[in-house]
């Protein structure tokens, strides 16, 4: 179902805006200043508005922000023929100019109706698991199974550290700096510290020493099969 938070927003917005508390006549309405006038057509009618919404977005392409702005252009000029015929201040007359350009908008752009035909999803599902087309996506850096391998290696590595805890994520910061402060807690005055997963996080030589025996444990009883196990042997077999 289309998204209705942006009309329930700015509904709420008319309300405060008009201090609007119960339906007008149309008397009470016409003299309104032309601000106000819009405003209370949109919130007066609103439960009309919100369902030619619902009906006509039904891709659900176009955004909430979008069918409001679209809905308040088409309020403002119907506003002098409402004036004129005091019959169109009714809900079916105001459900009709809400439908016909929202239905504009949401149905008849050649560039949403091309997004129908030949847009699909990157994420596809495959006996029960979600895939990202993406990940086949061959970048600058080398071809489409080059990216998935960089990705597995990627996923694989920070599963191993992770699996050690936040010491272990801070002691790399130590290990590619090579500055021993990278081993110690955020300074809460730091610009960094809010921003900072790891600010509270402090461990000292000793302990990143045992760390580091513990990560080369684990990374080298991998299977050659793993995509970090088989980076590992080809490195020693290159040494």
């Amino acid at each position: 179902m289309a998204t209705i938070l942006a009309f329930q927003q700015t509904r709420s917005m008319y309300l405060n805006y008009t201090n609007y508390s119960k339906p007008l006549s149309f008397d009470e309405w016409n003299s309104l200043d032309i601000d106000h006038k819009i405003a209370v057509l949109f919130v007066q009618f609103y439960d009309e508005i919100s369902l030619a919404w619902t009906k006509a977005n039904a891709f659900d392409f176009i955004t909430g922000e979008e069918g409001v702005s679209t809905m308040c252009q088409y309020l403002q000029k119907n506003v002098p023929r409402i004036e004129q015929d005091p019959k169109r201040f009714s809900s079916a007359y105001i459900y009709r100019v809400a439908y016909n350009c929202l239905y504009c908008i949401c149905h008849d752009r050649k560039c949403d109706k091309d997004r129908w035909e030949y847009e699909t999803s990157n994420i596809i599902v495959k006996d029960g698991s979600e895939y990202d087309l993406f990940d086949t996506a061959a970048d600058r850096n080398g071809t489409a199974y080059d990216s998935y391998q960089k990705k597995q290696f990627e996923n694989e590595f920070w599963s191993i550290v992770r699996s050690l805890g936040d010491s272990a994520e801070k002691v790399l910061r130590y290990l590619s700096s090579g500055d021993v402060k990278d081993l110690k807690k955020v300074n809460a005055r730091s610009k960094n510290y809010k921003s900072d997963p790891l600010r509270d996080v402090e461990v000292t030589l000793d302990e990143a020493n045992d760390i580091i025996e513990k990560l080369k444990e684990k990374f080298l009883s991998l299977s050659s099969n793993s995509s970090c196990g088989e980076y590992i042997l080809r490195t020693f077999t290159l040494a």
